[in-house]
Order: structure tokens, then C-alpha cells, then sequence
């Protein structure tokens, strides 16, 4: 599959189980539900029915709800995304980053947990951008509501401008609305829209989104294999980014990007190293590997099933649910522990014995940001 991440919208021509899994197994990994359309019974039928696709193909997927509204509005919906225990939150029309802080404080009221993606869709969400990519958890750049409020020249301009600020800080990005628009009633996609796609994946976007071709689409299914495909081919034609302001201000970040450089190497790239292999517990490592946007993936293993969900987001990963037992996968590691752990990335599939990985990983769990162990290591 992709390493860019595709994003699907719910709707009535995929509201059954099988569709969901077809969307699945053609590389879709963030289902999102528009709040906007349909009741919010039928939404929590269509969340259930998603969780069980995933169940049944294997394969872990995020849940995004997209709320229409912001201000007091959202309680009800809220209350739909407690019940569900979603993974993301997108509230519409954000202008500054108090919207992200009143909804973070009426989150908690109803215990969640979920991510906030500041969906851009207006001037004034431009002129504060950075005070929302501070206080939320990740980005949509809604283009097409963005394309009312701005000149329409200009939504290019920003789109590029947000992701590169986006990846610099390693908080991830999707880029939505009307990209393989087409597709909602033909087999192809028009050449305009190929191209679309590639520049958001030749930008380094973290995820690309699609709305009416899976919602209402007659081939969601094929839309999406579609997609994963130009972004599959994509993301080997585009060079190492370049031109990036990335922010080494912890360990991990630049332990990390002395992982990325070491795989950079003659060496590495003479060994054919296939994988990145992360341990992560609050996710910082993977998203610090992440933003540096390597051409492989990045295997990322927890104990944490809803940060195993939530990194269905994020560019490169492939999160891997890891019981390590007694001891719990947080503690010093011992050559056998490594061994154990590169046996279970082994069996999910993702590399096989004799190929080479990077591992990363921390000693003193006690500290946020303190990853300090970088290993090439071949898969026994």
C-alpha cells in the first residue's frame, strides 16, 4: 500500500459491510463521517459496521468525525463521538486557535480522547495558523470551502505553504475536497486530477481525502485503489525533502533525524534496508520519523490500541499492536527482547528474514522525548 494515507467519507453507496471492507482492502485507513449528512443513528450504525470491517479484514483504521458546526452545537455530537470512542475530531470553520481550546475543554467534559484536526477553510484560520497548528493535534486544508473565502489562485499557495509548516512540526496534514471528483460517476479519473493528487503527495502531505467519490460514488471501491495508486508511484518519484525548517528541540527529534540520515547512507541504501521499526509509547518517535517523510514504511509498535488507531493518520506508519508480556514492552531492552520483536514484525508480514531494518528505541521511559538507541538490525 501507499505510505501517504487515504481518507474516505461514509455515505450511502458504502453503508454496508462488505463496501467498508472493500474500501479497506483497496488502502483505505481514516473513515470519516460528515456530520452534516445523514442522522446520527445512522452514523453510529455505519461507525459499528466500519470497526467490524476492520476486525474482520485485520487491518486497524481511524474513525474521523466531521463537525459542520463549532460553539455550543457540537454537544450532541460529542456525545456521538464518547459513544464510539473515535479516533479524530474535525470541526468546521475554525478561525483562531480558541475554537480548538473550547472544544478540547467540552471534550473533556465527555472524556475523550480523540485528536483535533483544525479543518482551514477561512481567511481569518489563515492569519492565525500558527496559534491553531500550536493548540491542535493536526490539519485539514478544506480547500474547497477555502476557495469561497480566499482568491481561488491563492488555494494552491496555501495548500503548500500549510503542509510544509505541517511537516516541519510533525503534526499531520490532509488534503481534502475534489480530488478525483470525477470518479463519482466514471470509471476514471480526469488527467487534471492525477496531477492534483500528485502535487499534494509531491508536497509531502501526510493524507489525501476523498468525500463524494466513496460517499455517494458508484466506484468508491475503485476511486480508492485509484488513489493509493497514484500515490504509490508518486511518493517514488519525488525527491528528499529539501527546503524544511525541522525543529530538533528534544532528543528524539534528533535522534530520529540521525536515523533518516544514517538510512540516507551509501551504506543503507546498498544494504536495500526495507523498514523503519519504532518503539513508541505516546507516539513522539513515530511522528518525529514520520515528518521526514522516508520512501519506506515505518513499523510502529505499542501497547495502546487507541494509538495504534490513531496512527492510521500518519504518514509511513503501519501500527502494530505488540503484548510484550511481563515487563510490558516499556522497559530496557535486552538483545532477546530486540530479536522477540523483530520476530513478531516478521510475522505481520511486513519484512521477512535476512532483510535489514532501522530500529529505534528508548532506555529511560520515564521522560517524554529521551528515544536514544538507533540499531540497523536484519530481520531473524
Amino acid at each position: 500500500m501507499s505510505l501517504t494515507k487515504i481518507v474516505v467519507t461514509v455515505g450511502p453507496a458504502v453503508e454496508k459491510t462488505a463496501a467498508l471492507i472493500s474500501l479497506i482492502k483497496a488502502g483505505a485507513s481514516i473513515f470519516r463521517f460528515n456530520l452534516k449528512h445523514n442522522t446520527h443513528r445512522w452514523h453510529s450504525r455505519c461507525i459499528q459496521k466500519t470497526k467490524e470491517a476492520s476486525q474482520r479484514t485485520g487491518q486497524p483504521v481511524a474513525i474521523l468525525l466531521d463537525f459542520p458546526e463549532s460553539g455550543l452545537k457540537n454537544l450532541k455530537n460529542l456525545s456521538l463521538a464518547a459513544k464510539h470512542e473515535v479516533d479524530f475530531l474535525a470541526p468546521s470553520f475554525v478561525r483562531s486557535k480558541k475554537d480548538i481550546e473550547f472544544l478540547k475543554t467540552q471534550a473533556k467534559k465527555f472524556s475523550l480522547s480523540a485528536k483535533i484536526l483544525a479543518k482551514i477553510e477561512t481567511s481569518q484560520a489563515l492569519d492565525n495558523f500558527e496559534g491553531i497548528l500550536n493548540s491542535a493535534d493536526g490539519v485539514m486544508v478544506a480547500r474547497g470551502d477555502l476557495g469561497t473565502k480566499i482568491p481561488f489562485e491563492r488555494v494552491p499557495y496555501y495548500q503548500k505553504k500549510i503542509i510544509k509548516r505541517c511537516v516541519e512540526v510533525g503534526k499531520p496534514v490532509i488534503v481534502a475536497t475534489q480530488m478525483l471528483e470525477s470518479m463519482v460517476d466514471n470509471p476514471f479519473p480526469t488527467r487534471a486530477e492525477v496531477s492534483d493528487v500528485a502535487n499534494a503527495i509531491l508536497d509531502y502531505t501526510d493524507a489525501v481525502m476523498l468525500s463524494e467519490e466513496t460517499a455517494i460514488g458508484k466506484y468508491s471501491s475503485k476511486t480508492v485503489s485509484t488513489m493509493e495508486r497514484i500515490c504509490r508511484f508518486w511518493e517514488q518519484k519525488r525527491s528528499p525533502v529539501q527546503g524544511f525548517n525541522f525543529e530538533l528541540n528534544h532528543q528524539t527529534a534528533a535522534v530520529c533525524y540521525s536515523a533518516y540520515q544514517l538510512w540516507m547512507s551509501p551504506f543503507c541504501q546498498k544494504e536495500n534496508v526495507r523498514a523503519f521499526v519504532v518503539v513508541t509509547k505516546v507516539g513522539m518517535t513515530a511522528h518525529m520519523v514520520s515528518r521526514l517523510r522516508p520512501n519506506l514504511p515505518i513499523l510502529v509498535l505499542m501497547e495502546d490500541r487507541k494509538l495504534r488507531d490513531r496512527l492510521c493518520l500518519l504518514y509511513g506508519a503501519i501500527p502494530l499492536l505488540f503484548k510484550a508480556g511481563r515487563g510490558g514492552l516499556y522497559k530496557k531492552r535486552s538483545a532477546a527482547d530486540i530479536e522477540k520483536i523483530l520476530t513478531y514484525v516478521k510475522k505481520s508480514g511486513c519484512v521477512k528474514k535476512g532483510e535489514k531494518v532501522i530500529i529505534l528505541y528508548a532506555e529511560d521511559w520515564g521522560t517524554l522525548g529521551r528515544t536514544n538507541i538507533v540499531r540497523i538490525q536484519e530481520v531473524p
